[in-house]
């Protein structure tokens, strides 16, 4: 009798045991959420707004038609804004920018961008101001989740064993008469980066979604090669950050900032995102489903109407900046220059990544 008890308590000690593990690794069941990217909020009222690569006059609505379709996802939990939320960092655009993101059924994240601190000399504006990175950031605090006093980057729970951690590469703090204002690299300080080891280290048992605006891998040749001061794209100490991830075994990286459609790269088992611009061709959200065990997503086009769309499509044809080494202005360059930027083969995805 004994023997048979102690042979049941160990079965039920064996299946609490399974149970506790399998608690463990399922902490989350599934969540669903979008990213959008580089609404670049520009009031068309104002000096200096106008339709080029990026479509200022049209940027207020395309954000706006973005989020009503958001708003009609089913079981959607969140929203990360992957950055260059406004022009330029005019203190209107970023009260338009919040009022917009604000319409969000469910909470939304934010990271600041290059265009999230003034770089524009005062006599380009309507009005002499200039605004601290940490001006923009504090808009955003209290608003919906994330943001702190006093920084410009954080982490947050997003579920049981979810955590979001959103980084701030933004070199300067203001616009100076010294600033380079065709500079728009990024770069973890030294403060931050140890902050950064600190958070990781905390939630090493955690799944872990980065969200930050510089990229840490290039995303194509000219990239690589600073093919028209492409390195601005990705942090200057990319390999350092992306060591600390290895190390503690981050899967999650999502950026924005290169305006290109949703892919991804898998190094040393971190999966790295880039995702598309709501203000430049060929304007697009992307609706993820994430799972202890995998990540699926989806991309999808900005509602617009037609003309906006040829508009969009005719001023991206028409730059010259944003085309890579290969893609120079003759029929087999702008193929090249259309299948970069639109990546028809990664509008839907899957990965298992554990």
């Amino acid at each position: 009798m004994a023997m048979r008890k102690r042979s049941l308590l160990t079965v039920i000690g064996v299946v609490f045991l399974v149970l506790v593990m399998t608690g463990l690794a399922l902490a989350f069941d599934k969540v669903r959420f979008a990213v959008i990217s580089d609404p670049h909020i520009s009031i068309p009222q104002q000096k200096g707004v106008s339709d080029g690569f990026k479509l200022g006059l049209k940027t207020v609505m395309l954000t706006e038609s973005a989020v009503a379709q958001i708003n009609k996802i089913p079981n959607l939990h969140f929203v990360l804004v992957g950055g260059d939320l406004t022009q330029d960092a005019e203190p209107w655009n970023v009260d338009e920018v919040r009022r917009i993101l604000d319409e969000l059924k469910v909470p939304y994240f934010v990271v600041l961008g290059n265009h999230d601190l003034s770089r524009v000399p005062h006599e380009k504006k309507d009005q002499p101001v200039t605004l601290s990175k940490y001006t923009v950031a504090g808009a955003f605090v209290g608003r919906s989740g994330g943001m702190v006093p006093g920084m410009t980057y954080y982490s947050h729970p997003l579920a049981k064993d979810l955590v979001l951690i959103a980084l701030d590469a933004s070199r300067a703090q203001v616009f100076s008469p010294e600033a380079d204002l065709n500079d728009y690299g990024g770069k973890i300080d030294p403060g931050q980066m140890r902050w950064l080891e600190g958070v990781l280290k905390a939630n090493q048992k955690k799944t872990i979604i980065l969200l930050t605006h510089h990229n840490l891998v290039p995303w194509g040749e000219g990239d690589k090669a600073n093919h028209n001061n492409y390195g601005w794209f990705r942090m200057d100490n990319a390999d350092e950050v992306r060591a600390l991830l290895k190390k503690y075994g981050v899967k999650l990286v999502f950026s924005g900032h290169r305006h290109i459609s949703t892919r991804y790269q898998q190094i040393d088992g971190t999966y790295f995102f880039v995702h598309p611009a709501l203000s430049t061709y060929p304007m697009r959200y992307t609706v993820y489903e994430l799972t202890p065990q995998e990540l699926s997503w989806e991309v999808k086009n900005v509602p617009a109407l037609a003309d906006v769309w040829e508009l969009a499509k005719k001023n991206f044809m028409d730059n010259k900046w944003w085309r890579g080494p290969d893609q120079p202005d003759t029929p087999e360059g702008n193929q090249k220059y259309l299948e970069f930027y639109e990546s028809p083969g990664t509008m839907k995805g899957k990965i298992a990544y554990r």
